[in-house]
């Protein structure tokens, strides 16, 4: 839709019509709005926690307090979001979200960075060295383990809407691609991507996009859980452990790091580096998570063994099985049945207790008539 509207108009036609061939009632498709996927992450996690609502074993629903709801931070490919309950007033309503769900207002903060997500940062750290490099067919890579070397395209470089080219670049111009292994220059590259000012009386995350302060526990997936999961960072281990270990990697030669990881993808292994270093600058100087707060982010794949992402708070919203009023009961007995129910259990454990005793009795007798 950023390069070619109709086209995208185009492709959702074809959707409809092949769907629309199947048994289903298919209602169409349409693109999600940023916001729209931070929150559905964020119903996704608090429901899989049950931290809305429960179910007492009385029948009844029972609200858990706003403090055990939960933040998300969701990494994807194109964006990254950050959603939360702030605690206080969200001045930029473009940033707030309004929920009804149990009968419970929330007001949440939520905003998604698109151009941020993990694979088009990584394009434009790219380009962005391409750019500052003193020879327009070299790229010394900072982030790239030492002795690595591979040859790229610019028309490669510069084939997405969020790579900006200085020029019209030419397919056939080849680039070599060098890493350097310099996890310190590594870091000053990142930090290049973001605008880390704020403006005058004004808290915000980056790019001067308005955020209050990060409150409460939070819940970090998808590419957030695997960069970390990579190096066995998601342990809930302290944030100097966590920078010493990246740090440790990015220093590693490329023979070297292919001997300790033989079985793993080649262009995983290349871009670990990078994306566990972009993945902490977005964390602590993107979204302002500092030495005590880090310990409030949990790095999880799987929620009550169900993967977390947008989809299932999405599909949750759009089939009402999470109603905006509270049901009136749990599905489930009444009372009266329980307590019923309970007391038939009692007499027959009683029975069975009585009757294996009269069998013992019986059979101790025998023996003792033989």
């Amino acid at each position: 839709r950023e390069q070619n509207s109709t086209k995208a108009e185009q492709v959702f036609a074809e959707v409809a019509k092949a769907i629309g061939e199947y048994p289903v009632d298919f209602r169409g498709a349409r693109i999600l709005t940023g916001n729209e996927e931070g929150s559905f992450g964020w119903i996704t996690v608090n429901y899989l926690l049950e931290t809305l609502v429960k179910g007492s074993f009385t029948g009844k629903w029972i609200h858990s307090p706003t403090e055990d709801v939960v933040g998300a931070l969701d990494l994807g490919g194109a964006s990254t979001q950050i959603t939360f309950l702030p605690g206080t007033t969200i001045d930029d309503s473009s940033t707030r979200a309004l929920l009804r769900l149990y009968g419970t207002n929330y007001s949440i903060y939520t905003h998604s960075y698109l151009c941020y997500g993990q694979n088009q940062a990584l394009k434009r750290l790219m380009a962005s060295l391409h750019q500052g490099s003193p020879s327009s067919q070299q790229i010394s890579h900072p982030c790239y383990p030492r002795g690595y070397q591979e040859n790229i395209t610019t028309a490669d470089l510069y084939d997405s809407p969020c790579v900006h080219a200085p020029s019209p670049p030419s397919p056939a111009q080849a680039l070599t691609v060098t890493g350097t292994g310099d996890p310190a220059a590594c870091t000053v590259a990142i930090q290049r991507l973001f605008n880390l000012s704020c403006g005058a009386n004004r808290t915000c995350g980056f790019n001067g996009v308005y955020q209050p302060p990060v409150r409460g526990q939070f819940f970090a997936f998808s590419g957030l859980y695997h960069n970390l999961h990579f190096l066995n960072l998601t342990g809930g281990q302290s944030l100097s452990m966590v920078n010493a270990t990246i740090w440790q990697f990015c220093t590693s030669k490329w023979k070297k790091v292919q001997e300790e990881f033989p079985t793993t993808n080649r262009t995983h292994l290349r871009d670990t580096c990078a994306a566990s270093s972009y993945a902490l600058i977005l964390l602590l100087q993107g979204y302002k998570f500092n030495e005590t707060t880090w310990l409030t982010i949990r790095f999880v794949r799987q929620v009550a063994d169900v993967d977390v992402g947008w989809t299932l708070g999405y599909m949750l919203n759009l089939t009402n099985m999470i109603p905006s009023e509270t049901p009136q009961r749990v599905v489930g007995l009444q009372r009266s049945n329980w307590i019923a129910a309970t007391v038939l259990l009692a007499i027959m454990l009683i029975l069975i207790f009585c009757l294996l005793t009269v069998t013992c009795c019986q059979k101790n007798s025998s023996y003792e008539s033989l």
